[in-house]
């Protein structure tokens, strides 16, 4: 008896219907925030390692000499590859925001009774 009990509520939590606030998007507003600073920050740590290259001579020595070197090696590549993949999934997060927005309203004019 006691064992049909806790297998009926088993069932039941199992079975229980989850409920997400309208309101709450799966953080997307953050997330989008998030890739896009980071796309920009990686963008311009490429565009400034690029421009700064044109200036540093070959023979230059020390921290100049690494820039230069660094500047042109592939590693500075993966820099820009990064950060456009990222400024993508950025993108790709706003969009989910938007949606989650408008689904968000259309909830609370259905909950208002405004939609039948």
């Amino acid at each position: 008896m006691y064992l049909e009990h806790l297998l009926k509520e088993d069932l039941i939590c199992m079975i229980k219907k989850r409920v997400f606030p309208a309101k709450g998007d799966f953080k997307t507003g953050i997330l989008c925030k998030l890739s896009l600073l980071l796309g920009i920050i990686l963008v311009l740590t490429y565009a400034i390692l690029k421009i700064s290259s044109f200036f540093i001579d070959k023979e230059s020595t020390g921290f100049l000499q690494a820039i230069y070197e660094y500047s042109n090696s592939a590693q500075a590549e993966s820099i820009i590859a990064l950060g456009v993949i990222s400024l993508a999934v950025g993108i790709i997060f706003y969009f989910f925001h938007c949606q989650f927005a408008k689904l968000a309203e259309i909830a609370e004019e259905i909950e208002n009774g405004k939609i039948d």
